[in-house]
């Protein structure tokens, strides 16, 4: 599974990207809706995001790196997770094993309620 059908499968919205090779750091905040200083922040703090550097240190970034960008984006913003467990958790597995690990605890939740209204039914 890509980095795409991972964000998709995570319920997120997924941008359907241009043919292009490389996005200005613009056109990337607009996509993902995060501001360029945090996107240069987020360079300096996870290894995931390279954007190519030309000449005067202007960034373009690949069609990884904008998916890169959503991911982290996921943890940080949606799932709570400190940039220092962000790290670690793309350090440990991609997207694709935090949604399981969401899967998971929304079918432990089922089974709990459904466990509880048994419980009733023996009352």
């Amino acid at each position: 599974m890509n980095a795409k059908q991972a964000l998709a499968k995570a319920g997120l919205q997924v941008p359907e990207l241009s043919d292009k090779l490389f996005f200005s750091i613009r056109e990337v905040s607009d996509v993902c809706g995060v501001e360029p200083h945090v996107l240069r922040y987020w360079e300096t703090e996870f290894k995931h995001i390279k954007p190519v550097k030309k000449s005067g240190n202007r960034r373009f970034y690949r069609h990884r790196d904008v998916y890169a960008v959503l991911q982290i984006k996921h943890l940080l913003y949606d799932l709570n997770f400190t940039i220092r467990g962000a790290k670690k958790r793309l350090l440990n597995g991609d997207l694709e094993d935090i949604v399981e690990q969401k899967d998971s605890q929304s079918v432990l939740r089922q089974l709990k309620q459904e466990l509880m209204e048994i419980n009733k039914l023996l009352d």
